[in-house]
């Protein structure tokens, strides 16, 4: 086995590239970043299909704190980000479309929300395709399992896990007898709503028919539709000429029918038909449509007043997400920031 890792994190969304950035920014190395998946992001998740990409998870973003607008002014300035729209629109139960009061800047990355946080992600070690499957202490350090192409174990003198709340307790829980009885409850009271995505490709004749019934309109929230959350033209994000491309979210009622990804393809349908009810009759007859269940969409009710876990028994651990104080982007990345900036207090020697 290898000599420990100062900080191992694991995941490699918002809260833990923005973790690992503010760490390296305030000297500390011996950072890195394991992730089960292929990329960077977490919800800021772009696919690339049929000659365009969609955002399947965030589909837009507005900062809100001094902090994050900071962010994205260097986003603006690299030419990462820019304004969508600053009117979005909710379709009501009787079928009224209405534009919404609050006009302010939505922002998206034409070249896909993911280009965010491969942005933050530079420089950062961050190996793909790696899984954590078990933690346990090794004397004064942690002892991570690893499963990947290569299984692996390794040693950390800190853990940050930035991950869903039901997935770090289900890496911890074998760890009862050692944690705090509080870190586990607080763990275990974060509960998710789950959300399906589907993405779907139309005609040029399709879109143009949609622009001449709903001019300027790009984002749609479906106030009480039982299966619809949100319709967004995810071309119109695009730099043009783009194919043309929506991506519908369903509500969280909805995708808690279908638990398993193989089901996805008929809830697909069943997002697609009530589209074609709700607005435009071929939403039914996608050119194409590419679904994606969330099962950790939304936090059902986040832990408040706290931007982290904590335990340093026997080394210091850590849990965060967008899960600590609220639900969107912005809360991952300041949850990850808080943890980086309370390092200054530890020993990691």
């Amino acid at each position: 086995m290898n000599n420990p890792i100062e900080i191992a994190i694991i995941g490699a969304g918002m809260a833990g590239i923005a973790c690992a950035k503010e760490l390296q920014a305030n000297g500390y190395r011996g950072i890195a970043i394991w992730e089960k998946s292929r990329g960077v992001g977490g919800r800021l998740t772009t696919r690339r299909m049929f000659d365009t990409c969609v955002d399947r998870g965030t589909c837009y973003i507005s900062p809100k704190g001094e902090r994050f607008r900071a962010l994205f002014d260097r986003l603006i300035a690299a030419n990462i980000v820019e304004t969508w729209t600053d009117t979005t629109h909710t379709l009501t139960a009787d079928g009224n479309l209405l534009a919404d009061a609050d006009i302010y800047p939505r922002y998206v990355a034409p070249g896909g929300m993911n280009q965010i946080a491969k942005y933050l992600a530079t420089d950062l070690d961050i190996r793909f395709g790696q899984r954590a499957i078990a933690i346990q202490p090794d004397g004064n350090l942690w002892r991570l399992t690893i499963d990947g192409t290569e299984p692996s174990e390794i040693l950390a003198r800190t853990v940050i896990l930035a991950i869903p709340a039901p997935q770090a307790l289900d890496l911890l829980s074998p760890l009862a007898d050692i944690l705090p009885t509080e870190f586990l409850s607080d763990l275990k009271s974060v509960e998710f709503y789950p959300s399906i995505a589907v993405a779907a490709g139309y005609t040029p004749t399709q879109l143009a028919e949609w622009e001449s019934i709903y001019p300027q309109v790009k984002s749609v929230t479906c106030s009480d539709d039982p299966i619809l959350a949100w319709v967004g033209v995810d071309s119109s994000k695009r730099y043009q000429p783009a194919p043309p491309a929506f991506v519908l979210q369903s509500t969280a009622n909805f995708a808690a029918k279908y638990p398993n990804p193989e089901d996805t393809s008929s809830a697909a349908l069943a997002m697609l038909a009530q589209a074609g009810e709700r607005f435009l009759p071929w939403f039914k007859e996608a050119q194409w449509e590419q679904p994606h269940l969330w099962r950790y969409a939304f936090p059902k009710y986040p832990l408040n007043n706290t931007s982290y876990l904590s335990s340093d028994l026997p080394a210091p651990l850590f849990c965060t997400g967008d899960w600590c104080g609220g639900y969107k982007v912005e809360n991952a990345y300041l949850a990850g920031i808080a943890v980086a900036e309370c390092f200054g207090s530890i020993d990691l020697v």
